[in-house]
């Protein structure tokens, strides 16, 4: 594991020495106001949200696109969209130096519920289960504060944000062969099916290493009824903006349960791109607002 993280760090050193030149040759003194040649860190588990047109496809992140200018749609469709109908909305109630937004979603799990009884894990969900129709809606609240204010518009900004949100989910009458799913990414986000309460709660920090890469680091605790730590997942990642349409995000996941049925911990790499739409030129910030 050690020698694969040495390897991605060499990766994106190697591709930041080879786009340095640009950096140092190009006069950025006569170019438009909007114009710049560096990126920040406003992901999308920030308070931040993405400006308005713009539209930014990801594999494994939300897909988000500026709604209005305070207002940013979120879906997570490109993996699972069509197993899990989801659709939820960002909004940004204050932005100076502290940034506070709320996130309010809906989900419909029942079709993705349905395959999983079907794909002859029986661990995960029970094969006789009849599975009900189920709404799930999720609310949060997201703090963002920015470490390093700079009057230089070419250094990037370090980025702490906190999170604490809710799941609660309208289910029918639910059947008894309809057993509580034990797959340990699952678990803990699938209580409010079985009528618990999901509360959890998050850190989160992003910061620049230099003009193209990046990096995010997180933890998230969830609770379920008074079982408050449920579950626990740990995030890191080191993102390379190939330009300002592209970048792609190498990192790992760690994920670990402890319920009831069994306790289980997990850690795994993760692979990101992100395509941006509708972002003509360098700006300030991957959701650049001047």
């Amino acid at each position: 594991m050690q020698k694969l993280f040495f390897l991605v760090a060499l990766f994106f050193l190697s591709l930041e020495f080879s786009n340095g030149q640009y950096y140092e040759d190009k006069d950025v003194s006569e170019e438009p106001y909007r114009q710049q040649k560096r990126f920040e860190t406003e992901s999308w588990k920030t308070a931040y949200v993405v400006p308005k047109g713009q539209l930014h496809l990801s594999l494994l992140a939300p897909i988000r696109y500026g709604l209005l200018p305070s207002l940013e749609l979120q879906s997570n469709l490109a993996l699972w969209g069509y197993l899990t109908p989801n659709l939820s909305l960002k909004k940004n109630w204050y932005k100076q130096r502290l940034v506070i937004s709320s996130k309010h979603g809906l989900y419909y799990p029942s079709l993705g519920l349905k395959r999983l009884k079907d794909d002859g894990k029986n661990s995960t969900l029970n094969k006789d289960a009849v599975v009900p129709q189920i709404c799930t809606f999720q609310n949060e609240l997201i703090v963002s504060y920015l470490l390093n204010p700079s009057c230089v518009r070419e250094n990037p900004h370090w980025i702490a944000t906190a999170r604490l949100g809710g799941d609660f989910s309208i289910v029918e009458e639910r059947d008894k062969s309809f057993n509580r799913m034990t797959f340990y990414s699952l678990f803990h986000r699938t209580a409010s099916f079985y009528g618990d309460m999901i509360f959890y709660a998050g850190l989160q920090f992003d910061g620049g290493l230099s003009n193209r890469i990046y990096f995010n680091l997180g933890a998230d605790v969830y609770a379920i009824g008074t079982n408050f730590l449920s579950g626990i997942e740990a995030q890191g990642a080191l993102v390379y903006h190939y330009n300002h349409k592209l970048s792609i995000s190498l990192g790992a996941k760690y994920i670990k349960t402890d319920n009831f049925i069994e306790k289980e911990s997990h850690l795994l790499p993760t692979v990101d791109i992100c395509y941006r739409l509708f972002q003509k030129t360098w700006q300030r910030g991957l959701f650049g607002k001047e």
